[in-house]
């Protein structure tokens, strides 16, 4: 998309070297609050975007809660006018686009202790918009919920287009059990956009249903992926199951453990590999142990992308059994590499992979025979892989950067009539 915008990207201090290499990153990760409003901008090479680093440490997917500390006061705000945020733990039932405005209670943002999340997407906030006060740009695009806030006071400040990017919400996260004020974030924020970009249309559905917002907002663009395709192997499959994938509740890492307890059953030569890091690895460790199936159990820890796909390339087949999946890259990733997958019914990319074998979550039984069937039939495996690579050939990073574009020039065009 660089190729047909000037780029400003504002990110959090941490993970730096993601954008080392591929846009100029600016010294402002060591400046207070106060000095960035003369914060003189240095450039230290050319490439295709201003990065701004922002001292505020943000990992994306992250959720927790800290409401103690001090109200948030947007920027040009007197005290006591401030837009915030209080905890709403009560069930949120379906609502519809006219209901959701009045349903939803006046949203009071409270910042914790320097450290904690709530602190820090506020911190991203503050210094966002100061940041953005020095720019001239035709529309602000943010992603996922803790650059939302920034993207609300960067719009109300500037009078200019929102377009949010929404890769996860806390439905799916928490598993339909959102944590109160990042929820009430995300609605307002969803709300206060021109436009919403889902990554699938499961998201745009849960945004609909959810959270209230006009399908007429939302546009559906699909991951991309990048890299060539393995052509499926016609020798016979390695007995070899592999889940690839963040270690938590939503992707179904204990449920893939069950599976694999299940296709043991009737096959014990089966072997399995997690491969991945998360908050879950230390009780998926207890539960390969009360299964009974340590010895037929691989974790691997946190692989890069190289590590990743020679395991992918020595594996049988993918599985990834997810709770509540928006889209799920890594299946693509494994078709990718010449890999049959099992999918449940709750997972994404199952919207592009025509012929992925799908289960509902729950189905324990169902998605092993789905894993023992594509292990004892070659036929079978090479017809899913080939029909599933078919259908995502033009599924590129390209192709997704162009939406984009194509997504926020109709914004503007809108502002413009």
């Amino acid at each position: 998309m660089a190729k047909d915008v000037e780029l400003t990207m504002i990110v959090p201090q941490a993970e730096e070297q993601v954008l080392e290499e591929q846009a100029e990153v600016l010294g402002l990760g060591s400046l207070d609050l106060s000095s960035i409003k003369q914060a003189p901008v240095e450039r230290s090479f050319e490439r295709f975007a201003d990065t701004h680093r922002v001292p505020a440490n943000l990992f994306p997917y992250s959720e927790s809660l800290d409401l103690e500390g001090q109200e948030y006061q947007p920027e040009g705000e007197e005290e006591g006018e401030g837009v915030t945020a209080a905890a709403a733990a009560a069930p949120v039932a379906e609502v519809t686009p006219e209901e959701a405005p009045r349903q939803q209670p006046e949203i009071k943002y409270v910042a914790g202790p320097k450290g904690t999340l709530n602190f820090e997407v506020i911190q991203f906030a503050r210094f966002a918009a100061r940041l953005a006060s020095h720019k001239e740009f035709d529309v602000v695009y943010a992603h996922d919920w803790m650059t939302f806030l920034a993207g609300i006071e960067i719009k109300t400040q500037r009078k200019v287009p929102l377009v949010l990017h929404v890769h996860s919400l806390s439905f799916d996260r928490q598993i339909g059990h959102p944590w109160g004020w990042i929820y009430e974030l995300e609605v307002k924020a969803l709300q206060a956009a021109d436009l919403v970009i889902a990554v699938s249309e499961r998201t745009a559905q849960m945004m609909i249903k959810r959270y209230g917002i006009s399908p007429k907002k939302i546009r559906v663009v699909y991951n991309g992926f990048s890299g060539r395709f393995i052509p499926v192997s016609s020798a016979e499959p390695k007995k070899q199951v592999t889940f690839l994938g963040r270690l938590v509740a939503q992707k179904g890492t204990l449920q893939f453990l069950k599976v694999a307890k299940e296709v043991m059953k009737q096959d014990p030569e089966v072997k399995f590999v997690v491969a991945g890091h998360g908050p879950q690895l230390e009780e998926a460790k207890h539960q390969v142990q009360k299964l009974g199936i340590a010895e037929s159990v691989t974790f691997t820890g946190f692989l890069d992308s190289d590590a990743a796909v020679d395991l992918l390339r020595t594996s049988g087949v993918f599985c990834l059994p997810a709770v509540s999946e928006p889209f799920g890259l890594a299946a693509l990733e494994a078709t990718q590499a010449g890999l049959p997958v099992v999918l449940s019914s709750q997972t994404g990319a199952g919207e592009v992979l025509p012929k992925a074998s799908i289960s509902d979550p729950n189905d324990v039984a169902g998605m092993a025979e789905h894993i023992l069937e594509l292990l004892r039939d070659n036929a079978l495996r090479q017809e899913m892989v080939e029909a599933n690579q078919e259908a995502i050939q033009e599924l590129t990073w390209e192709a997704t950067a162009a939406q984009v574009y194509e997504a926020l020039t109709a914004v503007l065009k809108v502002k413009e009539d």
